[in-house]
């Protein structure tokens, strides 16, 4: 049994190390099944996506325990600001034609080994609307993370927890 505590960095690693493995790991098999059908890449991109958000939840929860009113107040701001403006980013980076292209190109690249064609089409087509999501999740992130700044900035600061 040890007795020195890990580190503040260490506790952080050890909470995302989850999410990193999975991610990693859909990647990894998601390359490793290409010539495969569509269809496992979809539940595979599905089980993925729910385990992340589901982990995500946790965390949240988690880290939610220990904050105070203001603290409270600061991530609902940050959540609904951070969800329109990220929705609106979304749009914004899908008009653009080499963001959408791109995730078409990545689709189309991921379900290219179907032996047939309309499994290929509707497969790329659902692994297109898939991405896109992701990408509207991650928006969304990015855009609670500058709402949050910003509510921090209007506050002067919080003040460091001891």
């Amino acid at each position: 049994m040890t007795t020195k505590s890990l580190g503040k960095i260490g506790r952080r690693a050890l909470l995302i190390s989850p999410v990193v493995i999975v991610v990693v790991g859909f990647f990894a098999v998601l390359h490793w099944l290409k010539p495969q059908n569509g269809t496992v890449v979809l539940v595979l991109t599905a089980v993925c996506s729910i385990f992340v958000m589901g982990y995500a939840s946790f965390l949240a929860r988690r880290a939610q325990r220990r904050m105070d009113e203001v603290q409270i107040a600061s991530q609902g701001f940050a959540s609904f600001r951070g969800y329109i403006w990220g929705v609106g980013a979304t749009v914004l980076l899908l008009m653009l034609p080499p963001v959408g292209n791109w995730l078409i190109d990545l689709a189309d690249v991921l379900t290219a080994g179907a032996p047939d064609m309309t499994i290929r089409h509707r497969a790329a087509v659902l692994l297109g609307l898939n991405f896109g999501f992701m990408l509207l999740v991650l928006m969304q992130m990015v855009c609670m993370i500058v709402a949050s700044a910003i509510w921090q900035r209007r506050m002067g600061g919080m003040p460091e927890r001891s």
